[in-house]
């Protein structure tokens, strides 16, 4: 069996399910794999998220989405704990996110060229071939909340321009 999917997204914390529901707002389908809670520091200490984090989040929705669980309205304030849980919820649901945790990438390799992944999807006992037309890794996100949404945003723009143009960014 192969698992084919537009955009890959492997790492945890907040960026991942960021960038899983801003692509999301953009039509365009995500795999999160990895995903682990809590990446970062202080996960339960509220933050406010800055202008372009917000900025990032509104028109998909998202910040429609946090609204109830902001522990201050303006700005728009909540852990990132907080974030992750009512964005994984939420993904649950959402038709173009599918969230994979407990499972893992190896033998991934990126064509330079086009962007498009291969590898091997494993959950420690099976194994699935994996390809995808492009991917994002969070492992490498700034820790803040506000840093991580913004790059999150950046990136799936990034793919957009990848996959529309068919080479790497």
């Amino acid at each position: 069996m192969v698992v084919d999917t537009p955009l890959l997204i492997v790492g945890g914390g907040p960026g991942a399910l960021a960038a899983a529901e801003i692509a999301s707002g953009y039509s365009l389908p995500s795999l999160v794999v990895g995903h682990v809670a809590g990446a970062g520091p202080d996960p339960d200490f509220p933050v406010a998220l800055d202008g372009d984090a917000v900025a990032a989040l509104t028109p998909h929705g998202v910040l429609d989405v946090l609204r109830p669980y902001l522990a201050v309205v303006d700005p728009p304030t909540l852990s990132p704990r907080v974030f992750e849980e009512v964005l994984k919820q939420h993904s649950i649901a959402d038709f173009n996110v599918t969230v994979y945790d407990g499972l893992e990438v190896e033998d991934c390799d990126v064509d330079p060229t086009s962007g498009a992944v291969r590898g091997v999807l494993i959950d420690h006992r099976r194994r699935w071939s994996l390809t995808a037309d492009a991917m994002i890794d969070t492992t490498t996100f700034p820790p803040g909340l506000s840093d991580m949404i913004n790059r999150a945003a950046a990136e799936v723009v990034a793919v957009l321009q990848q996959i529309r143009t068919g080479r790497a960014g």
